[in-house]
């Protein structure tokens, strides 16, 4: 069972624009897949002016799961000390090296513990870690039971999904399944436009 979680919103795109992470509700315990916001910084108050909910952030979970490191999906990082994050091999070294990625202190915050991948991995019985780039070169995506798809930032909106410019888009389209996005409340199973 996936479940949307609103952790913030930011501005953009000329108005309020959400932010949720999921939890994937498995036998071996839940899986939170991003983990927002906890708080503002001088690096993303201007433009994106966030209004944050860390009260809302699922705590009890066996694991995370990155799609990508931008400061709204990995802001949260630091309130699951010695859990272990998964995330692209790539995406980690892209944060920890690019200017202006992404939040550097929250991506290495104290007590933070990656689990490195190169490409598809499964970190739970059915559930499975699929490379979808083009949002950033390291960005993955989370196949739930061959059933869902859990699909960060791949697309802010699934028009955009549908244009199947990147090879994660594209990806995510042959999958034909019920996907989730970052800034979208409910699933929506994706197709290309026109």
């Amino acid at each position: 069972m996936i479940t949307a979680h609103l952790v913030a919103d930011v501005e953009a795109f000329g108005g309020r624009f959400p932010v949720f992470v999921h939890t994937i509700d498995r036998p071996e315990g839940r899986v939170l897949v991003d983990t927002g916001m906890v708080e503002s910084h001088p690096e993303v108050e201007e433009p994106w002016h966030p209004h944050c909910f860390p009260e809302r952030i699922p705590r009890h979970v066996v694991c995370v799961i990155n799609t990508h490191l931008h400061f709204d999906h990995c802001g949260g990082n630091a309130l699951f000390p010695g859990v272990p994050i998964h995330v692209q091999a790539r995406e980690l070294a892209d944060a920890r090296s690019e200017d202006d990625y992404t939040v550097r202190d929250w991506v290495d915050a104290s007590g933070v513990t990656y689990v490195e991948h190169d490409g598809e991995a499964e970190i739970l019985p059915g559930v499975r870690l699929i490379p979808t780039p083009g949002h950033t070169a390291g960005h993955q995506s989370v196949l739930v039971d061959e059933a869902e798809v859990i699909g960060g930032d791949v697309a802010y909106t699934f028009r955009e999904l549908g244009e199947a410019d990147t090879p994660g888009r594209l990806r995510v389209l042959e999958l034909a399944l019920p996907t989730w996005l970052a800034h979208a409340e409910r699933p929506h199973v994706p197709r290309r436009n026109g």
